[in-house]
């Protein structure tokens, strides 16, 4: 693997380096970016920490919700749920089975 020098920066008294706005946008770095660091021999690596994704808890499900989803999985196995080759065809169904419901 080649690593192409990207840019040069400059240690300040404090130890803090201060990456170069070209490097930034290049990499698309934001304010507040972690960075893991590494060393290997003479080397020092950064690497940015990708924050986690978030996963969304969502609340339990009712006694009607399941008892529906069971209904469906049921259906699904006997394969008695129709199938639709288009929407068109789907929708046509719908309005049928409206048209239906309400005589």
């Amino acid at each position: 693997m080649s690593v192409k020098l990207m840019a040069k920066a400059k240690m300040d008294e404090n130890g803090k380096v201060q990456i170069p706005l070209e490097t930034i946008k290049k990499l698309g770095l934001k304010n507040g970016t972690e960075f893991e660091l590494k060393q290997d021999n003479e080397v020092l690596v950064l690497k940015q920490i990708l924050p986690k994704k978030s996963r969304v808890k969502s609340p339990p499900l009712s006694a009607s919700e399941k008892m529906e989803i069971e209904e469906s999985e049921k259906e699904f196995a006997t394969q008695t749920t129709k199938v639709y080759d288009n929407a068109s065809d789907l929708l046509n169904a719908l309005h049928t089975e409206r048209k239906r419901a309400k005589s």
